[in-house]
């Protein structure tokens, strides 16, 4: 009497489980289990739509955007409210005002100020320090500008100086200790320029009501939320804003506070974290070195470290974080 031949059971194949490898192996076929035409087709149909799902499932995984045009955008972590997102200006495709025939006139433009726009907002548009607007603008009030208020930008960093009567170009250079290269008059005004310096920090006496100081002069590297490496393309999201300086630049505290935790970290090196009333929170990284201790009460614009290049960062700056209530916050809609 003749063996019966046994049931073949399909094997099943566990879903989800990415890298592993297929039950239904090529060793595993239809002649070699002797099964017939209509049970090889259906065979065929479970080997193949699996397969195809799992290509799918793995070009997806490894971010090759088959999807990018269906599912929806996720939103970034960091995602700022303010009316007036961080953004550059392209000065290639701005109105220059004419500085007259004087070749050594400042070249400038203007920008009218929006409602509740920033100092900090406009300079970072423009790739300047904020001190520099001030100083050029001589703003006395650095808290929010007047809406609709001209305000005069330079195309590069630099500080207004007062020309003291029958001084000329040579003069000024010797008392600034600098080149006449780098003097320009500025229009409609007896007053000079000297470009390629950043004016000092605004003294504390300043300060205006909620916002904070710059805890050290410079331009914005990079902004709050979501942002592009310039160098590798890469997308990041940032907690604070960069602000560049070079190593050994006194680094002050942006408001009145009491310093709670000093230390260092991977990422942001040397930090100092200061507590201010109202639930606020300022964070200093990068620094070189820091010149407080836990438990120490500064005043706006005193001294809590130098600036350096600790940490994960390619050029000495300083990373500043404010925070509120818990929740980190853009620094260019707080400081002025």
């Amino acid at each position: 009497m003749g063996r019966k031949s046994p049931r073949v059971r399909p094997e099943v194949t566990r879903r989800g489980s990415v890298g592993e490898k297929n039950s239904m192996s090529p060793s595993w076929t239809p002649k070699a289990q002797g099964l017939s035409g209509k049970s090889s087709k259906k065979l065929g149909e479970t080997k193949v739509l699996p397969l195809i799902a799992a290509f799918i499932f793995v070009l997806a995984a490894l971010g090759m955007g088959l999807f990018d045009g269906i599912l929806p955008a996720e939103a970034p972590a960091n995602k700022s409210k303010a009316k007036f997102p961080a953004q550059r200006v392209n000065k290639g495709s701005i109105t220059v005002t004419n500085p007259g025939i004087n070749s050594s006139e400042m070249v400038f433009t203007r920008h009218r100020v929006g409602k509740d726009e920033t100092i900090s907002r406009i300079a970072y548009r423009y790739g300047l320090s904020p001190t520099t607007i001030v100083s050029i603008n001589e703003l006395d009030n650095v808290g929010i500008p007047e809406e609709g208020r001209s305000l005069m930008i330079p195309y590069i960093d630099g500080r207004r100086i007062q020309r003291l009567e029958g001084e000329d170009f040579r003069e000024v250079a010797i008392r600034f200790n600098t080149t006449i290269g780098r003097i320009q008059q500025i229009p409609e005004s007896g007053d000079y320029f000297i470009y390629g310096e950043i004016p000092d920090a605004i003294s504390p006496s300043s300060t205006v009501g909620e916002h904070f100081l710059y805890p050290i002069p410079g331009r914005i590297l990079t902004s709050y939320g979501e942002s592009v490496d310039d160098l590798t393309g890469i997308s990041y999201t940032s907690e604070g804003i960069g602000i560049s300086a070079k190593s050994g630049t006194p680094v002050k505290s942006s408001k009145e506070g009491r310093v709670i935790l000093t230390g260092h970290h991977s990422t942001h090196g040397l930090y100092v974290i200061m507590s201010h009333a109202g639930k606020w929170r300022s964070f200093y990284g990068h620094l070189e070195s820091i010149q407080v201790d836990i438990g120490d009460r500064l005043d706006a614009g005193e001294l809590l470290g130098y600036s350096g290049a600790t940490g994960i960062v390619r050029s000495p700056q300083l990373l500043f974080v404010l925070i509120h209530a818990g929740k980190s916050v853009d620094p260019l809609d707080h400081l002025y």
